[in-house]
């Protein structure tokens, strides 16, 4: 398998494309498309400690055959085992499409991340030797995801209607198991045509909305996009592309994804905001990508404490790059809507906070929690320590908070939709989603003071396509 050389960024060069007034010199139209038409999908795979994902790539490969005749297929080795490079190999070459199967270069030390992967993919498609898998469009996959019917046509609908849009994004649906999904879909198992799902028929839906994106004139909006997640910016998984666009910025501009979070998440915020940078976002919910869902409780917390902990250390590294404001900045819902409260002068305090009244539950809930050692430790490991001493830094925040809030500066923030109700039918995942969330969020913060974030994505009401 050959191996990829990738330009990494550094934190400042990389983050200070985000600040007011970055200029990037992209392109202003892409009626100059070269590659040729059709698709290439680009999917990372790796061998977790657990156990191989050959059973779940071999599910997502399935139902991108079957959406895209002709697909070019590119898959990023991003830590395969010795026998399931092997089944990898054997699945690509089963599909007699035209592929790849290429390794993600890794510094000594360091662990494999989805941005690696995505961006030794790019690099490859944008040097010559990838020139045979250039397609017109690019669709991002994980191993773990998949396609539902019409998907794929409705998402490439999207582009063909709004020329100026740069990507178009899916709606991402958890499910409990790929195969279980697969089985009870409409079409399931009774079309399944040498392995391969059949299609059912669905005509492409044209319903979509631009994405507000996370730059503007004061630079990155990590308030808005850490509280309204993919309502703002989209997500990579199940994103399509034009690809000679996005190319365009890999051979002049460096990498689309951020290596070096230091839990290797939050990827897709970042990137997002690049594409913003060549053209519009446009959202198309009746798209769905379906993503297979953690398996456990730990799993969940552990995967949103990793995200919690890089939303915080986001806030001084954009900081430091001059894409974010000065001060403390807070998001509060009202009555009226949400509404922007900005403190110019905390002292040597700058950061965020996402619905002080939902912090404050959370904050009793992890002091609960760490006033007890065994249940801290068997929650958070080694981590527990951390949690308790951060916990109680968020517990003085609030208090300043509260006692402060009438003498800031604030606007209504008519952008963000309403606020809805958590859901009870997730009550496993939303408890452990929240704590492990704001767990990450006080550790890192702690780590990176004077700058904090706290807060989970807020539940919200989707805007009207």
């Amino acid at each position: 398998m050959p191996t990829v050389t990738t330009t990494r960024a550094t934190a400042p060069g990389y983050l200070a494309r985000f600040a007011p007034g970055a200029e990037t010199g992209a392109p202003r139209s892409f009626d100059g498309d070269v590659s040729a038409p059709g698709v290439t999908v680009l999917i990372p795979t790796y061998s977790p400690p657990g156990g191989g994902r050959t059973v779940s790539l071999w599910l997502c490969l399935s139902t991108v055959l079957a959406a895209v005749p002709g697909a070019a297929l590119l898959v990023v080795d991003n830590g395969l085992s010795v026998p399931d490079a092997r089944v990898v190999g054997e699945l690509l070459r089963g599909t007699g499409r035209e592929h790849r199967i290429i390794a993600a270069p890794r510094a000594s030390g360091t662990r494999y991340t989805a941005a690696q992967a995505r961006n030794a993919g790019l690099a490859f498609l944008a040097h010559t030797d990838g020139s045979a898998l250039r397609r017109r469009l690019l669709l991002f996959l994980d191993d773990d995801t998949a396609l539902a019917p019409g998907a794929l046509a409705r998402l490439q609908a999207t582009l063909d209607t709004n020329p100026r849009a740069i990507a178009a994004c899916p709606r991402v649906v958890p499910v409990p198991d790929l195969d279980g999904w697969l089985r009870r879909r409409p079409g399931g198992a009774t079309t399944l045509t040498h392995g391969v799902p059949g299609t059912t028929g669905h005509a492409p839906a044209t319903a979509s909305r631009r994405l507000p994106g996370a730059l503007n004139g004061d630079g990155y909006d990590l308030l808005s996009v850490t509280s309204h997640g993919s309502l703002i910016t989209g997500r990579t998984v199940g994103l399509l592309v034009r690809q000679d666009p996005v190319l365009w910025w890999i051979r002049h501009r460096g990498p689309l994804f951020y290596e070096g979070t230091p839990y290797g998440s939050s990827e897709d915020m970042l990137a997002m905001a690049l594409l913003s940078r060549l053209g519009e976002l446009w959202a198309v919910p009746a798209a769905e990508v379906v993503d297979e869902a953690r398996k456990t409780p730990g799993a969940t917390r552990a995967q949103q404490f990793a995200w919690g902990y890089d939303h915080a250390w986001l806030a001084r590294a954009l900081a430091e790059a001059g894409a974010i404001p000065p001060g403390v900045n807070a998001l509060a819902w009202r009555d009226t809507g949400w509404v922007e409260y900005r403190f110019a002068d905390w002292g040597p305090h700058a950061g965020f906070l996402i619905n002080p009244a939902e912090l404050r539950l959370g904050y009793r809930m992890l002091r609960a929690i760490t006033a007890d050692q065994e249940v801290a430790g068997a929650m958070f490991g080694v981590d527990a320590g951390r949690v308790r001493a951060g916990t109680h830094a968020l517990g003085r925040v609030l208090r300043r908070w509260h006692a402060s809030a009438g003498a800031a500066s604030c606007r209504p923030r008519p952008d963000l939709p309403p606020r809805a109700g958590r859901d009870w039918a997730g009550l496993r995942d939303g408890m452990d989603a929240l704590v492990g969330h704001l767990a990450g969020n006080v550790v890192g913060s702690l780590d990176h003071g004077p700058f904090f974030l706290y807060g989970a994505r807020q539940p919200a009401v989707a805007p009207p396509s």
